[in-house]
């Protein structure tokens, strides 16, 4: 039996797909299997929009007018909105890793069920946890005032060799 990481459904082996909810079951991607980001993107490259809009669908299972919207998304340049279905199952289990400091345990668990690449992932839980109100490594004042006194001492340093 194969449980799915979606809803902990148990599928028989042969399964690709959760037969309760559709999910794409962990263990049976090719290792060629790009993110949905990637794969839409050389859809649309390829002047298959409509293909993309479905590949989009039946990733995310979400409907026509949402996937259609978010192919366009990506077409003009921006990132690959997550529906909120998937960001709803999700949420507690993110917001909880990175309260106990496992931002990384939290990035992996979002791309596993949204199949975004790692930077979409990244930026995905750090929003969430700006959000929720919880500071992650590199956010924040301190990084910020950090990065502003290193800046105004470099500038310091340059202005004084001319």
């Amino acid at each position: 039996m194969i449980r799915c990481t979606f809803c902990d459904f148990k599928n028989p082996e042969n399964s690709t797909r959760c037969t309760n909810c559709g999910a794409e079951l962990a263990g049976t991607l090719d290792a060629g299997h790009q993110s949905l980001t990637e794969t839409l993107t050389t859809l649309i490259r390829r002047g298959q929009k409509i293909e993309a809009i479905k590949q989009y669908r039946e990733r995310t299972r979400s409907g026509l007018k949402e996937a259609k919207d978010a192919v366009e998304a990506l077409e003009r340049g921006e990132s690959l909105p997550i529906p909120e279905t998937i960001l709803t199952t999700v949420d507690q289990d993110i917001v909880l890793l990175v309260r106990e400091g496992k931002k990384i345990a939290a990035i992996k668990l979002y791309r596993e069920k949204t199949g975004v690449g790692l930077a979409e992932a990244k930026a995905a839980v750090e929003t969430l946890a700006t959000e929720h109100g919880i500071q992650t490594p590199g956010s924040g004042c301190l990084s910020a005032s950090l990065s502003l006194l290193l800046l105004v001492w470099f500038m310091a340093r340059v202005m004084a060799w001319m």
